[in-house]
């Protein structure tokens, strides 16, 4: 059985090796053939020469527009389509789970008027407003006070959203996104700590230090990824930059219906 898949595989190659030789001495042929009118019919063969020769000089200008020109440009929109599909991601991200997650930290964070302040987004903001905000949210020194109870509803929280963040994390797309794939991994982390815990309600001073540890990892990851986010909303999409500016979880003034 083997020997024979072997032989069809075999005849299969030599098949196709015929059929391009064919072809590429039909081609030939149908070339001469056609020079042969040429000829035959201006009695011209300096002009034919000059032409076969300009054709050859061109050869590598057209290799350059093809490999070079052409193909970046396809590149570029390979690109540009990848990083759309992965924005979308982030997007579902932060309308499924994000946005939450982010309200349910800053109502545990004892500096949550000085971070409100900072990251107040507003449809005035420019680059450089979202370079600051930036800049203040990967430096600023993130503090949790999480009780027992906090920590408890944080965790029915990402419980419930565990299967939608295993199908984000499978996504082939997330390769072009390093820092949105390390927030995932530190979001199941600490749903991981906290499902390792047999009864939360129980948890130690320093079990509560350790998670509160964990989840400092996360808000701090969300928060940056907020920030970008809400930049490529507001330059792409004005309607849910809108929604997203009146769904500020650092906002305690904020409220999604309008006055």
């Amino acid at each position: 059985m083997f020997i024979k898949k072997l032989k069809n595989s075999i005849q299969a190659i030599v098949m196709k090796t015929k059929q391009h030789k064919i072809f590429w001495v039909s081609a030939l042929v149908a070339s001469i053939l056609m020079y042969i009118v040429q000829y035959a019919v201006f009695n011209d063969y300096l002009g034919i020469i000059n032409s076969f020769f300009g054709k050859i000089a061109f050869v590598p200008i057209q290799v350059f527009l093809i490999t070079v020109v052409i193909s970046g440009i396809l590149s570029d929109m390979e690109k540009s389509a990848r990083l759309e599909k992965l924005n979308i991601l982030i997007g579902t991200f932060f309308s499924e789970t994000g946005t939450k997650s982010l309200k349910y930290f800053s109502k545990i964070d004892p500096n949550i008027e000085e971070i409100g302040n900072k990251l107040k987004v507003t449809d005035s903001w420019v680059d450089e407003d979202f370079k600051n905000a930036l800049n203040y949210a990967k430096d600023r020194d993130y503090t949790l006070n999480a009780s027992k109870e906090d920590i408890l509803e944080i965790y029915e929280f990402l419980s419930k959203n565990k299967e939608f963040l295993m199908r984000l994390l499978e996504n082939p797309n997330l390769m072009e996104h390093e820092h949105f794939t390390e927030l995932l991994r530190a979001v199941f982390h600490l749903l991981e700590e906290l499902e390792s815990r047999e009864n939360l309600h129980e948890s130690s001073e320093n079990d509560i230090m350790h998670l509160n540890g964990d989840m400092v990892r996360s808000y701090r990851l969300i928060t940056i990824e907020w920030v970008n986010y809400m930049k490529y909303l507001k330059n792409n999409y004005p309607y849910l930059f809108s929604l997203a500016m009146r769904r500020n979880p650092f906002d305690k003034t904020a409220k999604t219906s309008l006055k």
